[in-house]
């Protein structure tokens, strides 16, 4: 058994604050809100490039519309979040990826986010080392909902793809876990779990804590 995270939304609560910032963008730039909550729900999960490509479709008529400008007020947002350290990593992320350090269970993470970014926010938070491999956007061509970085992260794993749990908050990652042969187990955030996401989803639980206690449980062992 192998286990593949997600970072965003699912290790750190950094999706709330992404859309905090699209929405300052919006704000200053005189964007409308909800459609910028669409795009946002609509780009969660994807990397740079297809955020933007998302991002251009809904606001390219807007007056006053530019995307650099934009994506520097979030980024700008963002940034100084993380560089304060305030960044919250989520309910019992630290207590999985120590268990399953003591286990010797391989772990793997797969972001879309770049990897200087990722690699800042992960050091901020003291979660790097519990990495085995990682993956970022930036290291394949196509993004989730695509499969390519999870079935990347496996191979740099020496894992067999029906041998990984998927850990995941967006309906991209959901799709690109399933596309890619393994289990996907959905942890909402700020998305909720759809007909699509229950079919696709090998579980769907509240929190990693709550992932935590069913692999203690036992009920994984039939997990090779």
């Amino acid at each position: 058994m192998t286990i593949l995270f997600d970072m965003d939304g699912v290790i750190l609560d950094s999706e709330r604050v992404y859309m905090e910032g699209w929405l300052c963008a919006a704000s200053l730039l005189g964007l409308d809100r909800e459609r910028m909550l669409q795009a946002v729900e609509d780009a969660t999960g994807v990397n740079d490039q297809l955020e933007r490509q998302i991002m251009e479709e809904a606001f390219s008529s807007s007056p006053g519309w530019s995307y650099e400008k934009a994506f520097t007020v979030c980024r700008g947002y963002f940034n100084e979040i993380v560089d304060q350290g305030r960044m919250p990593v989520k309910e019992g992320a630290r207590a999985l990826l120590s268990w399953l350090k003591e286990e010797g269970i391989p772990a793997g993470l797969a972001s879309s986010t770049p990897r200087p970014l990722l690699e800042k926010e992960m050091t901020k938070a003291g979660l790097l080392p519990c990495f085995d491999a990682v993956v970022t956007g930036d290291m394949v061509t196509r993004s989730k909902p695509a499969p390519d970085i999870f079935l990347v992260c496996a191979e740099k794993l020496s894992a067999d793809p029906a041998d990984c749990l998927v850990l995941e908050d967006s309906y991209n990652g959901i799709r690109a876990a399933a596309a890619a042969g393994m289990r996907p187990v959905m942890i909402p955030d700020r998305l909720p779990p759809t007909k699509e996401m229950e079919e696709k989803a090998f579980l769907i639980l509240p929190s990693l804590t709550d992932f935590l206690a069913w692999l203690m449980s036992g009920q994984a062992q039939g997990l090779t």
